[in-house]
């Protein structure tokens, strides 16, 4: 016939009903002296209950071991009964049988309950006592999983001296613990932790730091050995002890009446106010549902109601830990046992001297974690080239000559050739003027009066100021007129240096920058080719034997485009494979007379400046310059 089957097995299966029995097996009557033993409802029963020969016959058949002595914890079926099994045998005040026909010792005691030795040690040594996860920003140091790192948790100052003093047993949820225990754990100096096979807790025991220990090792005599450097405390400041006592998930319903007063609630968490919630007597579904999340537990006066349904129907606060911390004699130090609990003999101060707790430790961890990350960051940096702050070669020896104060007055960066544009503008017509070299990233507030957004060039001449190199330009030609710029007396020859000076501003110069700062191969083939074709166009329309535009002499075109000529040689070549000028070209004895020209010299610095100042555009390292920006962003130049 077709039986249903216990949860112990998958599927079910056709069984003889001579050999199946779902109801209690009655017990052997050689076996009627051992009240302490059971058997399972669900088991293979032997033909002997059928047969009162075969049993009078051999009334030792189950007898065959050693007598057991009976144990002091009762063996409970995990498969406890749903609902619809409220009338069997499990809510009776009967003997709890065990599985499989294993014969179970089950002495009960009333209003005790009883756990199975092997349910709780395996709750403490494979389940409770493995390091709890951390979360939250917890941290797994010291003797307790998890500690809660809570820089200024609310009444910290009330919890440390509680903490501090232990005047009472304490006892604190486990969220009070992680919390504020960090904030005190530099008092105490762990000795000792005392495991239980059959009790759901563990004991910590602290003494006071100030009590000190002796040396754990004999001083080395080795010279060669490093010594730390350490001044020993002085010993037996303070004899307090203290016990922490840690209750594991379900403790409460286990210990029963035993248990400690349970922790302050905290408002804010309902769990902790429904810390000993309970339930009418009687409602027994309510009471096997929690028996099935503590299967561990049973009734204790053998029915579901009661006390036993109370301590099933508790709150899942339950299924939290919770710790007591109690002070204990201390040892009076040396071993002597002089009983004496009092306080401290000294101030919650003078241990904060002593060692910082676990927050403050970790606080400081972390602020040299992120100084050591900024140091490693600032050494990148420093291995990276920047830009340079002072003119170094000949530029650095023009500087010089016009340090002294002067009623015109420029404001440039040695790298930059805006600014070079304009100097050698200067130099070419021969003009008093003072140079101020400035970092261009950090703008002081005389170069801001002159120009709101802080670029260079810029020209103060007496209170008037102006910048755009182009427009100062101009207006050096117009304030002298010696060794002009513009060709004298012909206004069609000036427009046509007008166009092609913007001609230089518009295609040359940005071309020159998206050559540099493209980082993929193909983008700078193609930036390249463009640079290449707009000084082609340049170049048709300059003065067919130069060397320079108009001719033999420099010009206005030619101050324009000389500070790119310069760094083609300088950046470009170096940086992207910028080539040569094909000896004997028209370009090439242009660059040959913009390179060797005594004003362009004058004004320029070593190779090096230039190769460190452009590795920034090299690198297309963002925020380089509002120039650099333009480019990748597709803008006309700032």
């Amino acid at each position: 016939m077709d039986v249903p089957l216990p949860h112990h097995f998958a599927t079910a299966h056709s069984l003889d009903a001579n050999l199946f029995h779902p109801q209690l097996h009655h017990g052997h009557p050689s076996l009627t002296a051992q009240n302490d033993f059971d058997t399972d409802p669900f088991q293979f029963t032997s033909p002997l209950d059928h047969q009162p020969q075969l049993q009078l016959q051999h009334p030792v058949a189950f007898d065959q071991r050693r007598p057991i002595p009976p144990p002091r914890f009762q063996e409970l079926p995990s498969n406890v009964p749903g609902p619809d099994s409220l009338n069997n045998d499990f809510t009776r005040n009967s003997t709890q049988p065990g599985q499989f026909g294993i014969l179970t010792p089950h002495p009960q005691i009333a209003n005790q309950p009883h756990i199975h030795h092997e349910v709780l040690g395996r709750l403490q040594n494979e389940i409770d006592l493995r390091p709890v996860a951390v979360q939250d920003g917890g941290t797994t140091e010291g003797h307790f999983s998890n500690m809660k790192i809570v820089p200024n948790p609310p009444d910290l100052d009330a919890w440390r001296t509680k903490l501090f003093d232990v005047d009472d047993t304490l006892t604190l949820t486990e969220d009070q613990f992680q919390t504020y225990f960090p904030h005190i754990d530099n008092v105490y100096s762990h000795r000792s932790t005392q495991k239980y096979k059959r009790k759901p807790l563990v004991s910590h025991y602290f003494d006071c730091r100030m009590k000190g220990r002796p040396p754990g090792t004999a001083k080395s005599e080795d010279p060669n050995k490093k010594k730390r450097k350490r001044q020993a405390r002085e010993r037996d400041l303070c004899d307090v002890k203290i016990k922490i006592t840690e209750y594991f998930p379900g403790a409460r319903r286990i210990l029963g009446k035993d248990a400690p007063a349970p922790p302050v609630a905290d408002p804010s968490n309902v769990s902790d106010q429904d810390f000993f919630s309970t339930v009418q007597t009687g409602n027994v579904m309510q009471g096997l549902q929690h028996a099935r999340q503590f299967p561990f537990i049973a009734p204790n006066d053998g029915s579901m109601g009661g006390e036993g349904m109370m301590r099933l129907t508790q709150s899942s606060a339950d299924a939290r830990r919770f710790y007591t911390i109690q002070r204990v004699n201390g040892n009076g130090a040396n071993g002597k046992n002089d009983g004496s609990a009092g306080p401290h003999k000294h101030s919650l101060e003078d241990s904060d001297r002593i060692k910082k707790n676990s927050v403050l430790r970790h606080m400081l961890k972390v602020e040299k974690e992120k100084k050591k990350t900024e140091i490693m960051a600032d050494d990148t940096k420093s291995n990276q080239k920047t830009y340079h702050k002072k003119a170094t070669g000949e530029a650095l020896v023009t500087a010089k000559k016009h340090s002294k104060d002067h009623e015109l007055k420029l404001y440039g960066s040695c790298f930059c050739p805006f600014v070079q544009r304009v100097w050698i503008s200067l130099q070419f017509k021969g003009l008093a003027y003072q140079y101020i070299e400035i970092d261009p990233y950090k703008k002081p507030e005389s170069l801001l009066a002159i120009n709101p957004r802080g670029l260079v060039p810029a020209l103060k001449h007496g209170e008037w100021g102006c910048y755009e190199s182009t427009v100062l330009m101009e207006y050096l030609e117009d304030i002298s007129n010696s060794y002009p710029l513009f060709p004298p007396g012909d206004a069609k020859l000036r427009a046509q240096c007008r166009l092609w000076t913007d001609h230089v501003n518009r295609h040359i110069v940005p071309a020159f920058y998206n050559y540099l700062q493209a980082q993929e191969i193909a983008m700078q083939m193609e930036n390249a080719s463009r640079l290449q074709n707009e000084i082609s166009k340049l170049i048709e329309v300059a003065h067919p034997s130069g060397p320079y535009f108009l001719g033999t002499e420099m010009s206005y075109v030619d101050v324009q485009i000389a500070p790119w000529i310069i760094r083609m040689r300088r950046v470009l070549t170096p940086y992207r494979g910028w080539p040569e000028p094909e000896a004997g070209s028209r370009w090439a004895s242009w660059v040959d007379a913009i390179e060797n020209n005594p004003h362009v010299k004058a004004t320029t610095s070593t190779d090096d400046l230039y190769l460190d100042s452009y590795e920034r555009y090299a690198e297309n390292r963002p925020d380089t310059s509002q120039v650099a920006n333009a480019v990748n962003e597709g803008r006309g130049l700032p």
